[in-house]
């Protein structure tokens, strides 16, 4: 049986928020990154975060649903929870930058900054095909496509319950919806796991299923310590070999699911691993704020660098790009405990649907 709380999986956050921020920053002061393969698949690490909601959701919630306790209105209050909070403060930062630079007249694309779309931001639907292109703080199209899952949770949950005796099919079902929808996709010119205002709501289904779906099968088969970490560490050669080559996501994006059944395996054994450990399970925790910061970041960092040093040195170019994670990281943590934090304890506190206390783990994934 999987612990209450599946440490390993909360670190795994931090190094999926860090996949996307090397992949955004990849092109800034001219370092040209994106020659290299792992960068250049950093956008996989959306679907990794896809991946873990569906499997920690189904691990806190599918008891409870089995159990017919499951209560669906006070589940979305505890998501909105979660991740509205912090979607308003950056949604709000990434404004007031854009009044900012207006009246110092900086320009920027009128299409990315697009008042009339803030409608649809602030109803989480911006990556539901409502607005033409990644607006405002660009990385909360993923919440919005979080959100879609959420509201669909239930219908998780019962193929969950309905996979009890062969989980394997459940798993099996999710990589062909998961192969199926890429090329579809390709075949209409669009790469299914880069999609993001592009309905970026249905790249989430078979990634979320997934989750699910390793959950049961986790649930109810058990690896040995030494092989599910033999496994995790696989899962990640395999990952980063491919991606390295630049191979197919088709090829990535199973692996992607390998490291998360193989870590939440660990989970199980008496020792913990080196993904137990304090610190790294700290920035899983506040993985959230990091995702959801570093575009405000990314802009006021980096503009300000064009104006203050705008000719670095390769080696000081690095540096400098370097600094903006440290950059990130402060904001997130400042973010975390001024405002994620406090704001979820206080809003499922006051949870105007709760019937009886429903137990889950402090630490949930969410990008």
């Amino acid at each position: 049986m999987y612990p209450s709380d599946i440490r390993p999986l909360t670190s795994l956050r931090i190094c999926a928020a860090l996949w996307v921020l090397v992949y955004h920053f990849r092109n800034h002061l001219g370092l040209d990154l994106e020659r290299f393969g792992l960068v250049a698949k950093g956008y996989l690490g959306v679907d990794l975060f896809f991946i873990l909601s569906g499997f920690i959701l189904s691990h806190v919630y599918t008891r409870a649903f089995a159990e017919r306790r499951f209560n669906y209105a006070s589940f979305l209050w505890a998501r909105l929870a979660r991740v509205y909070p912090v979607h308003l403060v950056t949604l709000a930062a990434t404004i007031a930058i854009w009044l900012a630079a207006l009246k110092l007249g900086v320009g920027f694309d009128p299409q990315a900054f697009d008042p009339r779309t803030l409608p649809q931001h602030l109803l989480l639907i911006h990556a539901w095909g409502t607005t033409p292109t990644v607006q405002w703080n660009f990385p909360s199209w993923s919440i919005s496509a979080e959100w879609f899952a959420y509201l669909g949770f239930p219908v998780a949950a019962t193929s969950s319950l309905a996979a009890r005796r062969q989980p394997v099919l459940l798993v099996l079902a999710a990589l062909a919806l998961f192969v199926t929808m890429f090329l579809v996709a390709r075949a209409g010119g669009v790469l299914f796991t880069d999609m993001s205002a592009q309905i970026g709501a249905l790249r989430i289904l078979p990634a979320f299923l997934m989750g699910t779906a390793l959950h049961r099968f986790g649930s109810s088969v058990s690896l040995p310590a030494a092989a599910a970490s033999a496994g995790a560490i696989a899962a990640c050669a395999l990952i980063a070999i491919a991606a390295s080559l630049r191979l197919s996501d088709l090829w990535i994006w199973p692996g992607l699911a390998l490291l998360i059944y193989c870590l939440a395996e660990t989970s199980k054994a008496a020792k913990p691993g080196v993904m137990s450990t304090p610190l790294l399970v700290y920035l899983g925790e506040v993985s959230y704020s990091v995702y959801m910061v570093h575009l405000p970041v990314d802009i006021v960092y980096f503009h300000g660098l064009q104006r203050l040093a705008p000719h670095l040195s390769p080696a000081g170019a690095g540096l400098a790009w370097s600094g903006a994670f440290v950059a990130c990281l402060v904001a997130a943590i400042a973010v975390y405990h001024g405002v994620e934090r406090p704001a979820r304890d206080g809003l499922r506190a006051r949870d105007p649907f709760a019937r009886r206390p429903m137990s889950e783990p402090p630490h949930e994934p969410v990008l």
